[in-house]
């Protein structure tokens, strides 16, 4: 009997690497096909990052634009999930130091987590806002692992998009988780 495989995100990234690598598909194809797979996910990242969906679709649309050139230049790229969202991430950054908003805007992140059109319970907004007021208490590489990590990547992915090593994001997280913790406990 032949194994079963449980088909995950990675797997699929990680088959289409391969296939990337075998038959040097058309540039246009993988793009298209890792815009239907990852555009969801980027631009919810994004939106919590510059907090406008216009700006949001606009910087997705440009890391798939960016994507696409490499692909057309066979810059092999080892990642494409992580390689997208380190390069979402650097122009949304790029985009908030030229504003001076990034403090007010990482505030927000968690504060339209769920879907905009869903209206939230009582209990749901008082729970925000405990979590907009413990994020306050981390710097920012700890706020930006937990933002991270709550999207799904690896330590690895993490590391490569802040540019800074696994073994940081393992630091970087279990200080924040543990912040987080101390100071939810003082509010009980």
């Amino acid at each position: 009997m032949g194994q079963t495989t449980l088909l995950t995100i990675s797997n699929i990234l990680s088959a289409e690497k391969d296939e990337i690598k075998r038959h040097k598909p058309d540039a246009e194809k993988v793009v298209t096909e890792l815009y239907v797979k990852l555009r969801p996910a980027l631009l919810s990242y994004v939106f919590h990052l510059v907090h406008s969906n216009s700006d949001a679709e606009d910087l997705v649309q440009l890391a798939f634009l960016h994507l696409f050139e490499n692909l057309n230049r066979e810059v092999e790229i080892q990642n494409p999930r992580a390689w997208l969202y380190r390069v979402v991430h650097n122009f949304a950054m790029d985009g908030v130091r030229k504003l001076s908003k990034r403090e007010i805007l990482l505030q927000e992140w968690f504060k339209d987590r769920e879907t905009e059109f869903q209206e939230s319970s009582e209990e749901e907004i008082i729970r925000r806002d405990q979590i907009d007021k413990l994020l306050m208490i981390l710097n920012e590489k700890e706020r930006y692992c937990l933002m991270l990590r709550s999207e799904g990547l690896s330590y690895e992915e993490i590391g490569g998009i802040l540019e800074i090593d696994s073994k940081s994001v393992s630091v970087y997280l279990v200080r924040g988780l543990k912040k987080f913790r101390s100071k939810n406990g003082e509010n009980k």
